[in-house]
């Protein structure tokens, strides 16, 4: 049982900073589309959703991190396994996307065949475009960051940001 408990506690770990920092990024959209659609107030409900988003995601790296497809370039130069990594994230986070605007409209139409036909007419393009774009600048972010605590040491990091020298 305590193994069990170690490998949670270990998964929760990992899991929180990629889950925190893309639920900032997540309520910057939710103000962007908010913004962008004339809206006036921000919901909970859009708040709650960001969460669940920023679950997701937090837990999608990890997995996707865990994937053989992820580690072609980790011997070459640091900047093209960022890129490697940035890409494929962008692909996932591009697949999520059409499904969030997909399934509304399978609700709407009560077919897989009808919402598809309306998929291209009733998309509102130019905020899916400009939220795929935020979110592939913060991808780059967050895999340049992680990519250099590696390098550099979780703990040199953590001195450096919050105490301690880093050289003593």
């Amino acid at each position: 049982m305590s193994r069990l408990l170690a490998l949670l506690k270990k998964e929760f770990l990992e899991m929180v900073p990629p889950t925190i920092f893309f639920f900032a990024v997540f309520q910057v959209i939710v103000v962007l589309r908010t913004v962008m659609g004339s809206g006036l107030s921000i919901s909970m409900v859009s708040t709650s959703a960001a969460f669940i988003g920023a679950l997701i995601v937090g837990k999608s790296i990890l997995i996707a991190d865990a994937l053989p497809l992820f580690r072609w370039f980790s011997r070459k130069r640091l900047i093209f396994n960022v890129i490697w990594r940035v890409c494929l994230y962008l692909v996932f986070v591009l697949a999520f996307q059409l499904l969030e605007e997909l399934i509304p409209l399978i609700r709407k139409y009560d077919s897989i065949r009808e919402a598809l036909a309306n998929f291209s007419e009733e998309g509102d393009w130019p905020v899916f475009w400009a939220t795929h774009l935020f979110l592939a600048v913060f991808l780059s972010l967050y895999s340049f960051i992680t990519a250099l605590i590696s390098l550099t040491g979780q703990d040199r990091v953590k001195a450096a940001m919050f105490g301690r020298s880093v050289g003593g």
